[in-house]
């Protein structure tokens, strides 16, 4: 049997027939640091995350899930463990072996990235992109339209209306993030975005205005 490294020794190792529980979580964990950044820039290691927010996992049960091989898996764990994002709560031993159960550090990372690291706009895309991606293999891998609500509205609003809307779409964010896990529910996810239309629409709209 392996020695338990500094950063697992206290954590008890948890007997075969007792079940590895979901631990409360802080709320928000702030990413402003280029390790941090470059952990979560990897597509493998974001879909880690998104995994064990809801559940702790061993890395050969994320092979399983994410079709990869556990010792990439262990690479990528060991990554966002050495910047804060992941942590081991639970310890078991499964043939002999040592395993480890990792969470997130928190249920969501609020990003302050320092400008020198992504050209404006980049990370708020990615966002975007990501849950593009994961609507899409929601709905291969149930074979039908998996979402509740959807839509893509669009107004001319004041900078005062904008802000106060974005204000509540925050607080339904904080809503969603702190309803407490239902074992026998379904992991969902919620995309929110408000932005400033692109400027062929605003330009079109001033055009029809003015004439």
């Amino acid at each position: 049997m392996a020695d338990l490294t500094k950063d697992t020794e206290e954590l008890p190792i948890l007997p075969n027939d007792v079940p590895v529980t979901m631990p409360e979580l802080p709320l928000r964990l702030t990413i402003n640091t280029f390790e941090q950044f470059k952990a979560i820039s990897d597509p493998m290691r974001m879909r880690i995350l998104r995994i064990i927010q809801h559940q702790p996992a061993t890395a050969k049960q994320l092979a399983d899930r994410l079709e990869a091989t556990p010792g990439a898996i262990g690479h990528h764990l060991n990554v966002l463990e050495t910047a804060g994002l992941a942590q081991v709560v639970a310890l078991r031993v499964t043939r002999g072996i040592i395993a480890r159960y990792y969470t997130r550090t928190a249920r969501v990372f609020i990003y302050e990235m320092p400008q020198e690291f992504f050209e404006p706009g980049t990370v708020s895309l990615e966002f975007l992109t990501d849950a593009r991606d994961e609507l899409a293999d929601a709905t291969l891998d149930y074979k039908e339209d998996t979402t509740v609500y959807s839509g893509f509205p669009h107004a001319r609003l004041s900078k005062e209306r904008a802000d106060e809307f974005s204000a509540r779409l925050q607080n339904l964010a904080d809503e969603f993030l702190q309803e407490p896990d239902d074992p026998e529910g379904e992991v969902y996810g919620l995309s929110i975005a408000l932005f400033k239309a692109p400027a062929w629409q605003t330009l079109i709209k001033d055009k029809d205005k003015e004439e």
